[in-house]
């Protein structure tokens, strides 16, 4: 039975952190390092790792001052002893069978080497929300530069061969598209695959970092800028089409969740410019 390593960067997160923890210890499959990588928290967080840690050996803590989730992940990849790397986000919850079918895909499907599956979304308290994101395989690099939500990037559901993180890791200038540049540059280099049982639920929350929108614009045309700067636009039609479809999300974040119109605007008549045919993108809406 093949060793499994999961990664939990951890920051002030007191009232999910049990309950995630213990999404692993459930696990069908037992065998398993937990890495909880603790990213400075300055509540009581730790604590209760600490606690858990005491009860169940195969869970270790590593201490960094708080230098951000994408240092938190590399620095456990740095420690991890697994033949498999899983993530798993401080406010997740696994269902029982998450490692148990991800690892017999990966053992089924030999020529793939790191795989995303469908997941769950929940409240703050757990509820279910009956909504469940789906993907697809067929072109995985194609989906993430187009950004047509086809891929799931929450590392919560990314599983991965141990090989991969040799020429692959968190960039540390990001945070809010930390994820979606992990799974570009896993998609540029290695075969990808999708599971498309939900085993993974995905907290929804009001405070997430993702709502900080300025913080969303500078990292996410930064990973399509060091996309463009690796060669990985197909042409420039295609490289054109991308940069519109992130222009149009960035209107979207600006105008609805930002409520600043003006931005929302300018980033309407970038997408247009960048790619005219979708004006009748903006006709639709």
């Amino acid at each position: 039975m093949n060793l499994i390593s999961i990664i939990i960067p951890l920051y002030n997160a007191t009232s999910y952190i049990e309950e995630t923890v213990n999404s692993v210890i459930n696990q069908t499959y037992k065998n398993w390092e937990l890495i909880v990588v603790d990213d400075g928290s300055t509540d009581n967080s730790l604590d209760l790792v600490i606690t858990l840690s005491k009860i169940d050996a195969r869970i270790q803590i590593i201490k960094q001052q708080n230098f951000g989730v994408s240092i938190a992940r590399n620095n456990g990849i740095s420690e991890a002893k697994g033949d498999y790397i899983f993530f798993l986000d401080a406010d997740d919850i696994w269902r029982k069978n998450n490692l148990e079918l991800k690892i017999q895909f990966l053992e089924e499907n030999k020529k793939i080497d790191w795989l995303f599956g469908a997941i769950n979304l929940v409240d703050e308290n757990s509820k279910e929300l009956n909504v469940t994101l789906k993907g697809n395989s067929n072109n995985i690099l194609k989906s993430l530069l187009l950004w047509n939500g086809d891929v799931i990037t929450t590392p919560s559901t990314i599983t991965i061969r141990k090989k991969c993180l040799k020429t692959v890791s968190f960039d540390e200038n990001l945070s809010t598209a930390a994820d979606q540049d992990f799974a570009i540059q896993l998609a540029s280099k290695y075969k990808g695959g999708y599971a498309a049982t939900p085993t993974v639920n995905y907290r929804v929350l009001t405070n997430s970092m993702s709502r900080n929108i300025h913080l969303m614009e500078k990292d996410h045309i930064r990973v399509f800028n060091k996309a463009n700067k690796n060669k990985l636009f197909k042409s420039f039609i295609f490289k054109q089409q991308c940069y519109s479809n992130l222009y149009w999300i960035l209107a979207g974040s600006w105008w609805k969740d930002g409520g600043n119109k003006i931005k929302g605007m300018r980033f309407i008549v970038l997408a247009m410019v960048t790619n005219p045919f979708s004006i009748f993108r903006f006709i639709n809406k």
